[in-house]
This record gives structure tokens, C-alpha cells and sequence, in this order.
């Protein structure tokens, strides 16, 4: 029986079993729906495939966007490693195309049906679990943690259920999708325990909000309802708790309402002034409203006050002082997101911009090529196309320095 494994770059892909694995045989994580695109793209290659083809036929169950696809490139991308985007190429304007050779089986026609008979077993079982009330014990929590010690997070007189929240915030600060879904099983979990844990379902909002600003959402509708529902409920348990607060404003601003997002993010920072999160998020709403000036004060003040700001920091103070017109200064600020996230699309984007209004082309093409490596198209209309909710104004000097870094479309 001949073999159905493809090279790809450093690892080898099993299309019978959907298996990655390094080339010494060990198994190389991928999430199932990136593993779907790249059998897709294996059962047709050196063919350019269209997008509307992928989505059509891998997202059988739900209208996706192009920026689920895309994720699921860059995925392929990463793990595929150097010369990945030969590889897997981008065809401007059409689609992708595997450029390899496959062992001379019989192609078999493609079926999403086992990742989405898996993904509706999760599902169920999933809500299984919510709607079966008090799990026996949390899993996994360290021993010290079990001690009869008062709870440091107010909120709760149930032990249980904080250790749970503890252990959803670990996973959720892991930052990926996989841990994002085993971040709300603990937050759930948490919300069995104590049906009035505000902080748990404040968390829960919260973590809606990252999928939806990440394109990790794929029930796009049933997930936004979720997550408002999670959101107004914490603020209805607890009015005081900032974080209540923090996840409707970061919530609204995902579903461009940027004025309500305004109101409960200063709402969420009266109630806790120290907490630099609010006042960063705030920056980026006022910066998408068209208030550049005052976001560049807020975002500074944030990331001078805060021992170690994240890089999506420095990206809302970068996209500030570039719609000001301080280019130099956007520069360093986007430098420093992309030393703290390599390659993340929000910077780059920018970042070409920012090349372009100073002049420097050598640079830009370099930001160009490592967005386009992402998965993304590097042409002006599509990625004028990502920022649906920035204030028009904005879109405009975007574009011009889009075009000025010499990108077309």
C-alpha cells in the first residue's frame, strides 16, 4: 500500500488521517479547521483554489469570513516553517495553491463531516456539562491552591468555584484559540458552583470579546448573543465590578458601538483607576472615534504607568500618532508592539503605512512580505477592507499611506 503522507517544509502530513508530524515522527499540533484547508488545498494541487471554494466547502456548517481563512494559512504557514509561503502560495485576488507532489494515490474526494461531527460532539458536550449542574472536583489545580485559605478575588464564599476562575485565567492568558475554549469550560464551570459569581461571567465577556477581536469566532451571531448576555449579566450581579464594565465597553467596541464602549470603559476605570487595561482600551475607542489627540495622551500615560504593557498597547498609541501625523514616533511605538508580538497583522498593517509616509521602501516591502506571509493579501482594498468600524477620516490616511509604501488595488 502506498504511502498517503505529503512533505511539507519540515513536516509531513497524512491525508488519510489528517495526522502532522515532524519528520523524526513527532506529532506537530494544528487546529482541525486549518488541518481541513490544507487537506483541501492537498486534494487539488499546483491548482490555484478560489477562497469562495475553501469556505464554500471546508465551513460546510456556518458563513465564515475571510479572516477565519486566513488564520488557517498563517497556521499552515507556521508549522510548515521556511519556505512556506512557496509552499503554500497566495494567488492576489483568486485564492491559494499547494505547490508540492503528492504520492500518486487515488485522490479521494474531500469530507468535512469527521471535524464537524467532532466539533458538534464538543458542542453537545459542552452544554452537557453547563446544564448537568456541579462538576465531582476541578482537575489539575495545585495542592497549595486547596488549602482552607480565605479567596483572594472577592465576589464568591465558594472555594470551588474560584479555583475554577483561577484556572480559566491561566488558560485564557495563553492566548490562542484552544485555550480560549478550555478558559470558558472553567469559567462555566465556575458559574455552576455559584450561579452568582459575577466575576465568572465578566471573565466569560471578556473572553468573547478576544475571539471576536481575533477572528476566533466562527457561530458568529449565537456567540455575540452570548457574550452580551454574559456581559449585562455580570454588570446586573455586581454595578461595582470594573471588569463588568471592561468587557461590555471591549464587547460594544467589537460591534462598532463606540459610543457605548466610551461610556463603560470610563465607567470601568472610575471604578478602578489603577487598572491600565480600561485606560488603554479606552485610547483605542477615542482613536477610533476620530479623537486621535486625547488617545495618544490616554495610551502614553498607560503604557508609562504599566510595569510591562502588552503589545496591543503600543499598537493603539502607533495607530494613534500615525492618524497625527507623528510618523517617526508611530514607527518606534509599532517597532515595540512587533518586538513583543512578531508579526502580528494589527501592527503591520501600520507599520507599511508608516514606511510609506517616510519614505523608506526597502522597509516597507519588508512589512509587506511578512504580512503577505501571513496569509493576508498585501494589496490596499483588502486591507482597507479589515477596518470596517475606524473612523473615515482615518481610512483615508491609511490608504494614502498604503499606497505611498507602493501597494496597489
Amino acid at each position: 500500500m502506498k504511502s498517503d503522507a505529503v512533505d511539507l517544509g519540515r513536516v509531513r502530513f497524512d491525508r488519510q488521517s489528517r495526522s502532522l508530524s515532524s519528520k523524526d515522527g513527532r506529532p506537530v499540533r494544528l487546529r482541525n479547521k486549518s488541518k481541513a484547508v490544507l487537506a483541501y488545498l492537498l486534494q487539488r494541487p499546483n491548482q490555484t483554489v478560489s477562497k469562495s471554494d475553501i469556505l464554500r466547502d471546508v465551513w460546510t456548517d456556518v458563513i465564515a469570513s475571510d479572516e477565519s481563512l486566513v488564520q488557517c494559512i498563517a497556521d499552515i504557514r507556521r508549522v510548515i516553517g521556511r519556505d512556506a509561503r512557496k509552499v503554500i502560495e497566495t494567488v492576489p485576488r483568486e485564492g491559494y495553491r499547494a505547490n508540492i507532489e503528492l504520492p500518486q494515490n487515488k485522490p479521494r474526494k474531500f469530507s468535512p463531516f469527521p471535524l464537524f461531527a467532532a466539533a458538534a460532539a464538543s458542542v453537545v458536550a459542552g452544554v452537557l456539562l453547563f446544564q448537568s449542574g456541579v462538576p465531582s472536583a476541578p482537575q489539575n489545580v495545585p495542592a497549595v491552591m486547596m488549602a482552607d485559605a480565605t479567596p483572594r478575588i472577592p465576589g464568591t464564599d465558594d472555594r470551588a468555584a474560584f479555583l475554577e476562575l483561577l484556572q480559566g485565567r491561566v488558560s485564557a492568558n495563553r492566548f490562542s484559540l484552544d485555550e480560549s475554549l478550555i478558559a470558558e469550560r472553567h469559567f462555566r464551570r465556575a458559574i455552576a458552583y455559584d450561579p452568582n459569581f459575577a466575576r465568572a461571567y465578566a471573565e466569560l465577556g471578556t473572553l468573547f470579546a478576544i475571539r471576536f477581536e481575533n477572528d476566533w469566532s466562527i457561530l458568529v451571531e449565537a456567540d455575540k448573543e452570548k457574550a452580551l448576555y454574559y456581559a449585562q449579566k455580570a454588570i446586573s450581579l455586581d454595578p461595582d465590578l470594573w471588569l463588568s464594565h471592561y468587557a461590555m465597553g471591549r464587547l460594544q467596541s467589537v460591534f462598532a458601538d463606540l459610543e457605548e464602549a466610551e461610556r463603560h470603559l470610563r465607567i470601568a476605570m472610575s471604578l478602578k483607576p489603577e487598572n491600565e487595561d480600561a485606560r488603554a482600551y479606552l485610547g483605542i475607542v477615542l482613536n477610533f472615534r476620530g479623537k486621535a489627540d486625547e488617545a495618544v495622551i490616554i495610551l502614553d500615560q498607560a503604557i508609562t504607568t504599566h510595569p510591562e504593557p502588552p503589545f496591543w498597547y503600543f499598537f493603539g498609541l502607533g495607530h494613534s500618532l500615525f492618524n497625527i501625523g507623528e510618523h517617526q514616533k508611530a514607527e518606534q511605538a509599532l517597532e515595540s508592539c512587533l518586538e513583543l508580538a512578531q508579526n502580528s497583522p494589527y501592527c503591520l498593517r501600520y507599520q507599511i503605512a508608516v514606511y510609506g509616509e517616510l519614505g523608506d521602501l526597502a522597509k516597507a516591502e519588508a512589512a509587506v512580505e511578512a504580512y503577505e506571509s501571513m496569509g493576508f493579501e498585501g494589496s490596499v482594498s483588502d486591507i482597507v477592507s479589515l477596518m470596517t468600524f475606524h473612523h473615515p477620516d482615518d481610512l483615508h490616511q491609511l490608504e494614502a499611506g498604503l499606497r505611498r509604501a507602493g501597494l496597489s488595488g
